[in-house]
Formats: C-alpha cells, structure tokens, sequence
C-alpha cells in the first residue's frame, strides 16, 4: 500500500512503535517516518508507506511548531521531568517584560549543545548510552534557527512555551537554556508537535481514525517546499531514468505526470537533472 499518513502520536510510545502500530494496521511491510519525536511527547508524525518511503530524504523538516510546558527551579539529568533530578530550588518571579526579552534574545540563529541523553552516535555509540553508564562525551554544537518563541507564565513555577524551530532543536534543551538566561533552573514537563512546515497537526489522524476511516494526503503535500514541481510531457524518458534537461534552479524537482508525482530528480554539474527517485 502506498501512503502518506499525518499521525498524531499519543505521548507513552515511541516513534517507532507508533510505525510499527501502523504497519499492523496498514498490513504494510515497508514503512517509515519522516521525524522522532521522544516518547514523551505527543503530535505531529510523517509516516511514509509503500514506494513512498522513496521520499523520506526529501520531505519536509523545517519550521517545526513546537507547544511545551515547563517547571522553573528543578534540573534533570534528560533536561525533562522524566529524568532523575540533580538540582532544585526556589525560582524568583518573572514579568512578562522580562520573559520577553530572553525569547527576543534565542530567537534567531544561534548554537546549541545536544543533550547527553539523545541518540546522537559517537564513535558509533549513541549518546544515551554512554550517559546510562554515567559518562559525559563532549558533543559538538550544533546551528538552530528558532523563528518564534513566545513563553508565558501558566501558575506557579509552570510555564508555557511557543516556538516554531529549524530541524534538529532540542526543546529540552532550548527550555534548559532559556531558563539559564533568567538565572534559573528548568525542565521540560510537555511536548506536542503542532506543525511541520505547512502540514498541521489538526490534519493528522489518530490510531483509531487510521483503523475506521483514513484520510491519505498526496505526496507532494509532504514534499520540502524548496522542491519544485514540474510536470512532463516525457513520461517515458523518467520512467527509464534518463536524465532531463529542466528549466529551474533548484536542486532537486518532482515530476508529474498527469498531476501524479512519478519521480525526484536532482541536479548536476552539467546542468541536467538526474533521477534520484523513481515513484514506478
């Protein structure tokens, strides 16, 4: 079977279980997702089936739309309430003015440091891994790009967190560091994933609705806007992979045929376009 699946993932499972429950669901050997998401957290999930599992390196990533909650005055060894905690205290009380400005001042590009416990692989081991043994690697940071981020006290010491994030960001980690920047302590309590680009989680499916009635989007729906699409009178020609020479200046194209996506060519040296893959 051949899909594109907007998944809301409960929180409690991983993402791998959630494409596990859809392959039993789908009776659909060949499947993947688009993007983790901790098994604490809940939302949006880009799960591919079929031949459009060809896709996974081309779909949508950025602009990811992020809700969290957190707690001021507790650290975690995992940066989230689910970890052991290392430190506490009592925080001071924040104005709305003074929230403000540090969102002003993380939003933008910046480098961020990935936390210990995440599946980054050094020296092929993963990064939770050596922490669980109680060592610390040192990790490289990484460029960001967060595009909004707004925070509001909820009550007490909990707070809410709106950010819309390049590929790669760790929430926990943004809260931890927005959290330093008011001189506090912080943690991550909540995590749902809104939105990817322009796909909404109000379009996603639960288990349930995937089970009784499904709604599959196309998939070009998932593709990364900076792709560009560009229909063929020369079906045949993409169909045994020949190389096109394109009006366009992108690095990759999707072909159509008839309004069907049949083909992801990327560009070459010479300025023709070369089949990367074929939806056939």
């Amino acid at each position: 079977m051949d899909a594109v699946i907007l998944l809301n993932k409960p929180a409690g499972i991983t993402s791998f279980d959630a494409v596990a429950r859809c392959r039993r669901i789908l009776h659909e050997r060949k499947i993947g997702h688009t993007g983790t998401l901790d098994p604490n957290a809940s939302g949006l999930l880009i799960i591919l089936t079929g031949r459009y599992t060809k896709l996974l390196p081309y779909c949508v990533c950025n602009h990811k739309h992020y809700q969290a909650q957190f707690l001021l005055g507790k650290a975690t060894e995992t940066e989230d309430i689910w970890g052991n905690t290392i430190e506490e205290n009592i925080p001071s009380e924040h104005t709305q003015e003074e929230l403000d400005e540090v969102s002003r001042s993380l939003t933008g590009f910046s480098m961020q440091t990935p936390p210990m416990y995440s599946a980054i692989k050094v020296n092929g081991k993963k990064l939770y891994e050596y922490a669980r043994e109680g060592k610390i690697i040192e990790r490289t940071p990484r460029e960001i790009y967060v595009d909004h981020l707004e925070v509001h006290r909820i009550e007490g010491n909990l707070y809410a967190m709106d950010t819309v994030v390049s590929s790669g960001t760790y929430i926990r980690t943004l809260i931890t560091d927005y959290a330093r920047k008011l001189n506090e302590l912080g943690c991550m309590s909540a995590l749902q994933r809104t939105g990817i680009d322009n796909l909404s989680l109000e379009q996603a499916m639960t288990f349930e609705q995937l089970e009784t009635d499904p709604v599959f989007l196309r998939p070009e729906d998932v593709l990364n806007p900076d792709i560009r699409l560009i229909e063929t009178d020369m079906p045949e020609y993409v169909r045994n992979g020949r190389d096109l020479k394109l009006d366009a200046d992108s690095e990759y194209v999707g072909i159509l045929s008839e309004g069907q996506l049949i083909a992801v060519y990327g560009k070459r040296v010479n300025g023709y376009y070369h089949c990367e893959r074929g939806l056939f």
